[in-house]
């Protein structure tokens, strides 16, 4: 059976997702432009580039890059376009001159036709692992460049059939160049079926500094030391709520859910463990016997992070992979994980080689470490050595976009 039949018999899927997306996030924005209409078209530049990040931690990854490009590429105009309308709101946060945001079509010739008469780009970079082949195709007949940047491939493309593989490795041929985070995903593309001649090993782009006029202003709570569980999910709660009525501490335990929608269940587990517990939406005080406060609200991780003694990175208790540990890296926190952290192997790997965070195995191990850590907070010096690491990262920002530049027209930038 051919993709584009696959393709037509999963529209009605795609076409009441994006439906639902758009009546749950009320943007009849999101559901227009997913469809291949609405898109505002903007004067043609010297150049247009078009750069699609899949969410919101796509879009933080890039920022460092785009604002490279911005300066360097004075005459162009940067269309970003995302899947979801939080990348949307990340877009918008960032108010970048010359940068417009687009919803991506969805896998639909109709669509991406619409939307590529629209914007009308020059080039095109791919932030990550998107590789979607009607896309990649509808480009190539334009002659529109593609460049992945930062790329990476998941073990659910790796592992795919032997259909899927062969479908994804006749994309990759219409792609320009792939810079790849690391050495080993230049392996897995290779493994894919992309041309070796394509690849390059560039550096992972989420080591790059954040923009210098990102300040954290670190939240207070009745001025009691505590630690974050950041970004948690379904059952971590649980384990490290019951883990922290062991140690019997007067340190508050912070419980930043990666999903707030979650706080109702979350309470109901809390509540069946009889800990005493302040819910921040419903603006519960901190009382002096309460020690866990489940921080249920959104945009204030980084804020509960920069005023934690410790954080524990979420998502790695159970197998989902980890979050982001870059964050409590760049301000400077003492870093716990749990075992599965495979979503961010590069990443741990660099910080647990200059002894910037440490790695459990297991709950018993989580809570030795929390008992060392509350008894001699700065003993590991991790939050030093966590920040020192990325530090020493500042050149891969100018390594991308020396890369990319080299494509360019030399009329077109300045140096």
């Amino acid at each position: 059976m051919s993709y584009r039949i696959v393709v037509f018999l999963l529209w009605p899927i795609f076409f009441l997702y994006t439906l639902k997306v758009s009546l749950r996030d009320k943007s009849s924005r999101y559901l227009l432009q997913r469809l291949g209409f609405s898109y505002t078209t903007t004067l043609k530049s010297k150049s247009t580039y078009w750069i699609h990040c899949a969410s919101v931690g796509e879009v933080n990854t890039y920022m460092p890059l785009h604002r490279k490009l911005i300066e360097r590429l004075p005459d162009s105009h940067f269309i970003i376009t995302t899947n979801t309308t939080t990348g949307a709101s990340t877009v918008a946060r960032h108010a970048c001159e010359r940068t417009s945001h687009l919803y991506l079509p969805i896998e639909s010739s109709f669509a991406i036709k619409r939307f590529l008469n629209a914007i009308q780009a020059d080039r095109c970079l791919i932030m990550e692992t998107e590789i979607w082949p009607l896309l990649y195709k509808h480009c190539a007949q334009r002659h529109i460049a593609i460049n992945i940047i930062n790329g990476r491939l998941s073990h659910r493309t790796l592992e795919s059939n032997n259909w899927i593989k062969t479908i994804y490795k006749n994309s990759l041929q219409s792609v320009e160049e792939i810079l790849c985070k690391s050495e080993q995903e230049v392996e897995n593309f290779k493994q894919l079926g992309a041309p070796t001649e394509k690849l390059l090993n560039t550096g992972n782009l989420k080591f790059a500094p954040e923009n210098k006029t990102d300040i954290h202003q670190a939240i207070d709570l009745n001025s009691r030391r505590y630690f974050v569980a950041a970004s948690t999910h379904n059952d971590e709660e649980q384990q490290l709520a019951q883990l922290w009525t062991e140690l019997n501490t007067d340190t508050v335990l912070v419980i930043v859910p990666r999903h707030p929608n979650r706080s109702e269940k979350i309470q109901t587990q809390l509540n069946k463990l009889n800990i005493k517990f302040s819910v921040r939406s419903k603006k519960q005080p901190l009382e002096i016997n309460t020690n866990i406060y489940l921080a249920d609200t959104l945009g204030e991780l980084m804020g509960f992070m920069a005023g934690a003694d410790c954080v524990f990175i979420g998502g790695s208790l159970i197998p989902h992979g980890g979050q982001n540990i870059l964050e409590p890296a760049r301000l400077g926190k003492n870093i716990v994980c749990g075992p599965h952290m495979f979503n961010f192997k590069d990443e741990l790997e660099l910080l647990k080689a200059r002894n910037g965070c440490i790695q459990v195995s297991n709950i018993t191990e989580l809570k030795n470490t929390f008992i060392q850590l509350l008894n001699s907070p700065d003993e590991q010096h991790m939050g030093d050595n966590a920040q020192k690491a990325l530090d020493d990262q500042v050149n891969v920002v100018d390594l991308y976009a020396s890369k990319l530049l080299s494509k360019q027209p030399m009329s077109t930038y300045t140096t």
